[in-house]
């Protein structure tokens, strides 16, 4: 029985018929941008694809913070737009953008806002002070949203005096679907953000010296040299058709006066949350990402899992420890780990090998999350074979690794297909180590557990949310019990073997 040729073999076609689909020619140029410009920017997407004919730009959507670093790391993108000029300063400072494309394209106004039904609201940033607030929502330090809320606050001096009462969002979007989900009592949000919502009022308006300008810079990066599909978004985005969306939503434009009566919401087309239907890829991508890791791990797995569970040598105890060691880390410090080793800095990408930012990266970091419960499955699986009946094949002839492959391997075979299904659902449900390492880029990388997290981030998103909770609870679910199952089985032969 060839086991091993077997286990390979199936691995494999499961990785290609899972395999996403090739990126089409037609795509359009990847942007990198602020969360808060989800919906505005998509509305400038769809109508730029329809009036020029050409490919709609991927867009992905975050902190500028966050982006800023992917950007810095190897993420490629051939515009990015953040929401201040300090994260361009820096993408700038380190020659990632094309000279010349740099400008001011946006203008943003800071707001306080409570929920639609609230009983109690703000009158001004004193009655941030006043007992009914208990939680107030606002972007992370980090991030532009965030850092312009804390100098309002700090310019009327309650800074000290509310941070315990902070509820601190990864992204300017996540700040106002708090708010939009009445968890907090008010939040600091963008006033174009907060207008387009009808699940939240605002409460009063900052003035514009109590903070820094909130200005969206745009810029062409290297990647897009020679590019004539971003530098024709890039035009568009500073032309009059976009123009029309910008000042539709709130915005205020370089030069020209603040909007007196705009509405903020979008026009007819416009949405902040993406088309409902998008649960299907991030499923397939799982699926393959999963699949690819197990193949990818078990190679190793039988290796180490037989020569730990077989032979006796020095440092076993030290090797097991660093082994198992993603087990116990938390999974944010190894993708950071990931990223520092296979990052545009680090020894990987000093060879140009690009994994960082690459749905390849999501099968690195899956793997490496999900590889120590393989290898405890794979060697307890081994340690319930009797290694006499290996034995007793070499004397019969055998060589080692055949009486192995024809002994152990067959009878072993219960175990190893338990660990391959744990460390596939695992894998499915990996989330910070391929945030890290991965990113999240639809189309690319994103996998349930980011979509999951992006759809509850945003505003309207609770119902795609949802779908997607219940397919990872109902996948969860088969993998646990055809595991314990297969384990069940090998402890069976094992107690067969024992008796014989």
């Amino acid at each position: 029985m060839q086991t091993p040729r077997i286990l390979f073999l199936a691995c494999c076609s499961l990785v290609c018929c899972a395999a996403p689909q090739a990126r089409g020619e037609e795509e359009g140029p990847r942007v990198y941008a602020a969360s808060s410009l989800t919906g505005v920017l998509r509305e400038v997407a769809r109508r730029y694809a329809q009036e020029t004919g050409r490919a709609s730009p991927r867009l992905v959507f975050g902190a500028s913070s966050r982006l800023a670093r992917q950007l810095a790391e190897g993420a490629r993108a051939e515009l990015v737009l953040t929401a201040d000029e300090a994260w361009m300063d820096a993408l700038e400072a380190q020659g990632l953008l094309l000279a010349g494309t740099r400008a001011v394209l946006l203008a943003g106004r800071l707001v306080c806002a409570v929920p639609r039904g609230a009983s109690w609201a703000p009158a001004g940033p004193a009655d941030l002070a006043a007992p009914p607030l208990r939680r107030l929502a606002l972007a992370g330090p980090a991030v532009p949203a965030g850092r312009r809320a804390r100098e309002a606050l700090a310019r009327h001096g309650l800074l000290e005096r509310l941070r315990l009462r902070f509820v601190n969002a990864p992204s300017a979007r996540a700040a106002l679907a708090l708010v939009e989900r009445a968890e907090v009592d008010a939040g600091l949000l963008y006033a174009t953000d907060a207008a387009a919502s009808a699940r939240v009022r605002v409460a009063f308006v900052f003035a514009a010296d109590a903070h820094g300008p909130i200005r969206y810079p745009v810029a062409l990066t290297r990647a897009a040299r020679g590019d004539e599909d971003a530098r024709a978004f890039y035009d568009y985005l500073r032309g009059e058709g976009a123009a029309e969306v910008f000042r539709a939503a709130g915005f205020a434009l370089p030069g020209a006066p603040w909007p007196s009566a705009g509405s903020g919401r979008l026009p007819a087309g416009g949405s902040a949350v993406a088309p409902a239907a998008s649960w299907a890829a991030p499923f397939a991508r799982s699926l393959w990402v999963a699949t690819a890791s197990v193949a990818l791990s078990l190679p190793w797995a039988l290796g180490l899992g037989a020569l730990l569970a077989r032979r006796e040598f020095f440092g076993k105890a030290l090797l097991n420890t660093l082994l198992l060691s993603p087990l116990v880390l938390p999974p944010v410090v190894t993708g950071y780990l990931l990223l520092r080793l296979c990052g545009r800095n680090g020894p990987l990408g000093a060879f140009g090998l690009e994994v960082a930012f690459t749905r390849w990266g999501a099968v690195v970091a899956a793997s490496v999350v999900g590889f120590p419960l393989l290898l405890l499955t794979v060697r307890s699986a081994f340690e319930s074979v009797d290694p006499r009946y290996e034995q007793l094949a070499q004397t019969l002839g055998l060589h080692p690794l055949a009486a192995f492959a024809r002994v152990t391997l067959p009878m072993a075979l219960p175990g190893l297909v338990a660990g391959c299904v744990l460390a596939f659902a695992r894998a499915l449900g990996e989330f910070g180590a391929t945030a890290v390492l991965a990113g999240d880029v639809p189309g690319e990388t994103r996998t349930l557990a980011l979509a999951v997290f992006a759809l509850y981030e945003e505003p309207g998103g609770e119902e795609d949310a949802r779908v997607l909770v219940w397919i990872s609870l109902g996948l969860c679910l088969v993998a646990l019990v055809g595991a314990e199952r297969l384990t069940a089985a090998q402890r069976r032969r094992a107690r067969e073997g024992e008796a014989a």
